[in-house]
């Protein structure tokens, strides 16, 4: 009889129809996750390459970088948007004027960028005007003090603005 009885519930559940499944909750996760993701993601159209000597500080700080002239400072060389400015092996005569705080070559280039950027945004109605923004990468091993040159020399060419460009960390 016992047997019977495990038959005829065998045969019972096997009538059965299909299993209707309520997804509801599942769609509310996937655009939980969606949301979370799309928050999360940053996208910027700044793309900075950073040359080789400089070692960049680290940061937590979670904020991009905005659109700028790129200056580079490494131990040895400067650069101004990827374009080698100044190398300290081949140093001219006059690198510093007004009492050894603005770097002379820096300077002529940031100026020349400056005239560049107003000309391009008189000619193209698109293009955004003249911002002063002075994206920063400068190699962790540089001194305060040649660093305030350079924040000097960028300020005296019109370049007021600075962002220091650094490696975050996981």
């Amino acid at each position: 009889m016992a047997r019977t009885r495990s038959i005829t519930n065998k045969r019972k559940k096997a009538k059965k129809g299909p299993l209707d499944v309520d997804i509801t909750s599942l769609l509310d996760i996937l655009v939980i996750l969606l949301v979370f993701l799309l928050k999360s993601y940053n996208s910027s159209g700044v793309v900075m390459t950073v040359p080789q000597g400089i070692e960049l500080p680290k940061s937590q700080s979670s904020s991009i970088n905005s659109a700028g002239v790129q200056i580079q400072v490494s131990k040895d060389k400067i650069w101004v948007d990827n374009q080698t400015i100044l190398e300290t092996e081949n140093l001219p005569k006059v690198v510093y004027d007004r009492g050894g705080r603005r770097i002379v070559p820096l300077f002529n280039e940031l100026v020349k960028k400056k005239e560049e950027i107003k000309k391009i945004a008189l000619q193209t109605p698109q293009a955004k005007d003249f911002s002063g923004v002075a994206n920063l990468i400068i190699d962790k091993t540089i001194k305060y003090s040649y660093l305030k040159k350079v924040m000097y020399t960028s300020a005296e060419a019109g370049f007021k603005e600075f962002k220091f460009v650094v490696m975050g960390e996981e």
